[in-house]
């Protein structure tokens, strides 16, 4: 099961490569900031409540999957550096403004979520952009290590900011780390723009919506890319609005606020990286089945929350459930880089990311209101029903089952 780990220094001679680990960090240091002080910021308007944040994540999340599949096709005709610098670049001051309404107390939902709208459209650009520019930065020989190593970068910025992003809330208030979040949206747009030549743009010859097509053709064709697909969108249907909105009203009644949901964000973030670092050396016969195994522990969690439990169980069911997703996400990068052809990469990406994405924004918009239903014990209960029945079915096709390393 263990493989020769190719050490990380191997991959980061490449200086292709060494601006992206750099650009994915600073990044995701940013981006481990910004839920929780978006989260609490959105509660502390006047006469807000869960649903209100369901509405302003909702609002972000519903453009990003309209988005990604024009994206894809952007991304492989442009060049996908240049996609991810511009994207990033407009992103910067679009949550730069995003900052200032809070700064200036004028902050309300609709402008929120309007915002929050225009940088889902940005996502959406830059998600296939990314997900294809591994393979243009390193051999195949070092695609799984170069992905583990970039989630190493990617997490361990997510566990500075997450656990800065509760003490800058405690103590300046959401404004200032959103700005926080806004500056390294810029720097890591910088970064990838001076690598912008790694990746040549493809003209297929035909239209946008041929191309489109084209994408969805590919995508279709791999039987245990749709099968995971759809177990992850169910998936994160029941893990979305569970931790990013009922989460945080839990942490308000249960644990002390932005600082202990914070404590579980940084947990689950310590899981990314450890989840990175293990499957790094790792050589799985089965990498799909292994890898979505692990996923169970997203019901755990949720059963977890529901029962109010200590905030150590909290936080370390957390620890596993990063765990479980960086190997998900590392293994299946890798997949899709070895067995899709290069030049639809970013194309069929698209189309995972929406379909992986896709019901996330209902989890989002549903979690608020169930909650005022049923409460939140129902609430939790009913998400991970959800999640650990989508995990079963997908262990049970034949399609992933036999997909080998």
């Amino acid at each position: 099961m263990f493989a020769r780990l190719i050490p990380m220094n191997s991959v980061l001679r490449i200086q292709t490569y060494r601006r992206i680990f750099i650009s994915r960090f600073i990044s995701n240091l940013g981006n481990g900031i910004a839920p929780i002080a978006l989260a609490f910021g959105v509660l502390a308007i006047p006469g807000t409540d869960a649903t209100s944040l369901s509405i302003v994540l909702a609002a972000q999340a519903i453009p990003l999957i309209l988005v990604l599949p024009f994206g894809g096709v952007i991304a492989d005709r442009l060049g996908r550096a240049k996609v991810i610098a511009l994207s990033d670049t407009v992103l910067g001051v679009v949550v730069m403004t995003i900052a200032v309404l809070f700064f200036t107390d004028s902050a309300t939902v609709l402008s929120l979520a309007i915002l929050g709208a225009i940088a889902g459209c940005l996502n959406g650009l830059w998600w296939p952009a990314y997900a294809g520019m591994v393979p243009d930065a390193v051999e195949d020989e070092f695609l799984q290590p170069a992905n583990a190593y970039l989630s190493i970068a990617s997490n361990g910025g997510l566990i500075l900011g997450s656990a800065l992003g509760g003490i800058l809330v405690a103590l300046f208030g959401p404004g200032l780390a959103i700005a926080i979040d806004a500056s390294s949206f810029l720097i890591s747009a910088w970064l990838i723009f001076t690598i912008r030549h790694i990746a040549k743009p493809h003209d297929s010859g035909e239209s946008m919506l041929g191309d489109l097509a084209e994408g969805w053709r590919v995508f279709i064709s791999y039987r245990w890319v749709v099968v995971i697909v759809a177990a992850f969108s169910v998936v994160l249907l029941a893990g979305r609005g569970s931790l990013e909105v009922l989460g945080p009203v839990l942490a308000v009644e249960h644990y002390g606020g932005a600082a202990g949901w914070s404590a579980v964000l940084a947990c689950e973030s310590l899981g990314l990286l450890l989840g990175a670092f293990m499957v790094s050396k790792l050589q799985v016969k089965r990498p799909m089945v292994f890898a979505m195994s692990l996923t169970f522990a997203l019901p755990v969690l949720l059963v977890f929350l529901s029962l109010a439990l200590p905030l150590w169980l909290i936080a370390l069911a957390a620890l596993a459930l990063g765990i479980a997703y960086e190997s998900l996400g590392v293994l299946w990068f890798t997949a899709l880089q070895t067995h899709i052809p290069r030049e639809s990469l970013s194309r069929v990406s698209a189309y995972d990311a929406m379909g992986s994405l896709m019901l996330g924004p209902l989890g989002l918009a549903l979690a608020g209101p169930l909650a005022a239903a049923i409460g939140l014990q129902g609430a939790f209960l009913i998400a991970a029903i959800t999640a650990f029945l989508a995990i079963a079915a997908s262990l049970a096709a034949p399609s992933v089952r036999k997909l080998a390393a």
